[in-house]
């Protein structure tokens, strides 16, 4: 796995697969939905510009935390216990979200939101991990295929005025609900053994520079993936006049599916795909940057999706690798490397875009993936060491 070669295989279509792929629906719906409407939603509450990050901020705090303690959790008690708790915990989030018109509760839900998007994410991931060892991130790459799916229909919803933000956030409970019931009596599951050790909080696994190499490309590239997803629909209206940004969120999230399916399939070089997609994402980022056409803008929205596409699996699958006995503390704390980018990137981005047009932060972004380019070279080199 660490050498970056997988081999094409069968996939097993079984209810744990398929539990995956409907949470990650309703995490992805919620997500792109979120993106669609956060400036509508900022006009509800009277948020200003520089305000948005802190409102994004909000939910990302939650995938901060709670990924780091409960994934050590959940390799202790069971993926399957602390998965119906945060399940719970999402829903009720994105309830208080969907009903709620005070601002207080509204990031209260937020942050218990991302809390469940987080643990939930990432415990499931670990789950994928443990059944098919394997193959583990071809399963992955699906199921993150699905959560594109529902971040693509959240944002097409918006734009046709077929959904209000409430609903946005209703949707993805009652999804996230049905995935519960599936989970509720689902059964079967591998029992891998637990790393042993009385730590809350497994920090060891910081002894491995080519895990924290990893964590920080993680935290790097989901700060793009948010810098990038926060701002456009904004950036549309701004730059162009343009309703298309809800369209071009969609069109992004679509061409990310499409290449997680693809990737799903067979790949190989995993490496060597991370470097070259971090690579064209930088350049895609400048042509956004100088461009003056709306329609242009919208194919290079689809042309980031299809470059970001089965990075966040790579990373994730490349970390579970490392730690097969203990892979929920590992993508617990990937996961928080996550909330750590999706929580500074858009405080960055408002700062950035607060005296200067919103394209300006699209170069701050493509810097970052060509950090992100040479760190993944340095974790190459580390990771030929396991």
């Amino acid at each position: 796995m660490l050498g970056g070669k997988v081999r094409c295989m069968k996939f097993k279509i079984e209810k744990k697969v398929i539990f995956a792929c409907i949470l990650m629906f309703s995490l992805g719906f919620e997500m792109g939905g979120f993106q669609a409407v956060l400036r509508e939603l900022s006009l509800h509450f009277s948020i200003d510009k520089v305000s948005w990050g802190f409102l994004v901020s909000s939910q990302y705090l939650g995938i901060i935390i709670m990924p780091v303690v409960f994934g050590r959790v959940a390799d202790r008690i069971g993926k399957k216990k602390v998965l119906l708790v945060f399940m719970s915990i999402f829903i009720i989030g994105t309830c208080c979200i969907g009903l709620s018109s005070w601002l207080s509760l509204t990031v209260i839900g937020f942050f218990l939101t991302g809390s469940g998007y987080g643990v939930c994410e990432s415990v499931s991931t670990a789950l994928l991990s443990d059944q098919y060892a394997d193959s583990a991130h071809r399963y992955m790459n699906l199921s993150q295929a699905f959560l594109c799916i529902g971040a693509v229909i959240a944002p097409i919803l918006t734009s046709l005025q077929a959904i209000n933000w409430r609903l946005v956030f209703l949707i993805s409970s009652g999804v996230s609900l049905i995935a519960l019931i599936v989970l509720l009596f689902e059964g079967g599951f591998t029992v891998v053994p637990s790393y042993s050790s009385s730590q809350l909080l497994d920090l060891s696994l910081f002894n491995s520079k080519a895990f924290v190499l990893l964590f920080v490309t993680m935290m790097i590239y989901v700060g793009l993936e948010n810098g990038f997803g926060y701002f456009t629909e904004s950036f549309f209206y701004d730059a162009y006049a343009s309703s298309w940004g809800g369209y071009a969120i969609s069109l992004y999230w679509a061409s990310m599916a499409i290449s997680r399916v693809i990737t799903s399939m067979s790949s190989q070089h995993i490496f060597k795909q991370l470097r070259v997609r971090f690579i064209l994402v930088a350049v895609v980022f400048i042509a956004l940057f100088v461009s003056n056409s709306p329609a242009f803008a919208l194919l290079l929205c689809v042309a980031v999706g299809a470059c970001y596409g089965p990075i966040w699996s790579y990373i994730m699958s490349l970390s579970a690798g490392m730690y097969p006995e203990r892979t929920a503390s590992v993508t617990g704390l990937i996961s928080s490397a996550c909330g750590i980018g999706g929580a500074v990137y858009p405080v960055f981005m408002s700062a950035i875009i607060a005296n200067a047009p919103l394209g300006s932060g699209y170069l701050f972004l493509s810097v970052s993936s060509l950090v992100a380019f040479l760190l993944i070279f340095i974790a190459h080199r580390r990771a030929a060491n396991y």
